[in-house]
């Protein structure tokens, strides 16, 4: 039993530590003259997947890559078929031009690397660096876009924001390294992989604040932070996630496992697209959506 109160303390470490680090961050970044659009595009991007990021180094840097497999995979299942498939099984979610038109295809663009990548069963740090160079690309993109209509904030330097800054990046590893080794014990427990672990309790641990974020969005009516919440964080699990992990290793996991999970986030991901494109995700495809992430979750456990 400690092992699941270790699992279940680890995360609101691993989530305050994300907060901490995001906010100092971003006022550092004021402070510094950054504009809020470069500061929304990369810093508050990156904080909702820090503690993603931060079990998965961990994880690596312990010798179990399978949990990051397990744990970037699983994430965006789950926020695609969990977060925005029951999202919109109770509000139905509008989807703007600029998703339909940007975000779902780089969306589409990251599964396809995923899937290239893992052709072999593992990422190789070459290939690695393909996926963050990837993803640097399209936030490049991002900000030149925005770079004329944007204005720039700037603020006093606070010593507390420094402070707040290193707290964070604490709060983070001892979240992350008591997460990953509670995560190995339950493992052992009940008698799964690696890999199934970290798709049914690391993932789901970690992507709560996003599945949380998700669901408020939709029920205030705020499509577009729903939308943009799911996407930004597949595509930043499917690229930095996997990307900066085999830069401390080759990044593996079982064969079946790995048959198993791509289809799914790959058909997930494309079924995503076509709701898309008439701007409306309803809730029969909302409940299409959750459906699916069901029916895998049941597979795994078999």
């Amino acid at each position: 039993m400690l092992e699941y109160l270790i699992f279940f303390l680890s995360l609101p470490a691993l989530f305050f530590g994300a907060k901490f680090l995001t906010n100092s961050a971003r006022h550092i970044a004021r402070a510094a003259g950054v504009s809020e659009f470069v500061i929304g595009a990369t810093i508050v991007a990156f904080g909702t997947s820090l503690p993603e990021m931060a079990s998965s180094i961990v994880a690596m840097l312990s010798g179990h890559p399978s949990i990051v497999v397990g744990n970037a995979l699983g994430s965006n299942v789950a926020n695609i078929g969990l977060a925005l498939g029951f999202a919109s099984m109770l509000y139905p979610i509008y989807v703007s031009r600029q998703i339909t038109d940007i975000d779902i295809p780089f969306l589409l663009a990251s599964v396809a690397a995923t899937f290239v990548v893992f052709i072999d069963l593992r990422i190789t740090w070459i290939e690695g660096l393909l996926l963050i160079s990837m993803y640097l690309a399209f936030i490049y993109h991002e900000i030149s876009q925005h770079r004329e209509s944007d204005n720039k904030t700037s603020e006093g330097f606070d010593l507390r924001h420094l402070l707040g800054f290193f707290l964070g990046l604490a709060l983070l590893y001892i979240g992350a390294r008591y997460l990953v080794s509670s995560a190995l014990a339950i493992s052992d427990n009940l008698g799964l992989s690696e890999s199934q672990i970290a798709f049914f309790f690391v993932a789901l641990g970690t992507s709560l604040p996003e599945i949380a974020t998700t669901v408020m969005a939709a029920r205030s009516g705020r499509a577009e932070i729903a939308m943009g919440n799911v996407l930004g964080s597949n595509t930043f699990n499917s690229l930095i996630i996997l990307g900066s992990s085999s830069l401390f290793g080759v990044v593996s996991a079982d064969s079946s496992f790995l048959f198993a999970t791509l289809p799914a986030m790959t058909l997930l991901s494309i079924l995503l697209g076509f709701m898309s494109i008439n701007n409306t995700i309803t809730r029969l495809e909302g409940t299409l959506l959750f459906l699916i992430y069901c029916i895998i979750a049941l597979d795994l456990i078999r």
